[in-house]
């Protein structure tokens, strides 16, 4: 019926972000709340509706004695629920293992 097209299992985590954007050659910046992450990816709830493809940069707020982490990626995905967006993001670079379980826990 419905395959799994995903390449890495998706794992709940509730988290402050900052997603900066360029509009109109402007940058601006939106915090968003993450409500999934992968080593691929990661989904979101935002007030504001959000360009598929549009290139993105996301700072991730989680404890972690390295600091903020901050992710390179582009839009894939926006759904309307309710008054907010659920958003995701296709990543440039996959997280790597050790750096995602320290996320995750």
């Amino acid at each position: 019926m419905f395959e799994n097209y995903r390449r890495y299992q998706r794992y709940s985590i509730c988290a402050r972000a900052v997603l900066k954007r360029l509009i109109d050659g402007s940058p601006e910046e939106l915090t968003v709340t993450v409500n999934t992450i992968s080593q691929g990816g990661m989904g979101f709830y935002t007030d504001v509706f959000l360009e598929k493809t549009t290139p993105v940069s996301i700072k991730l707020m989680v404890d972690s004695p390295e600091g903020p982490d901050v992710f390179e990626g582009r839009i894939a995905s926006v759904s309307l629920q309710e008054k907010d967006y659920f958003t995701g993001i296709a990543f440039n670079e996959d997280i790597s293992y050790d750096r995602f379980v320290g996320i995750v826990g």
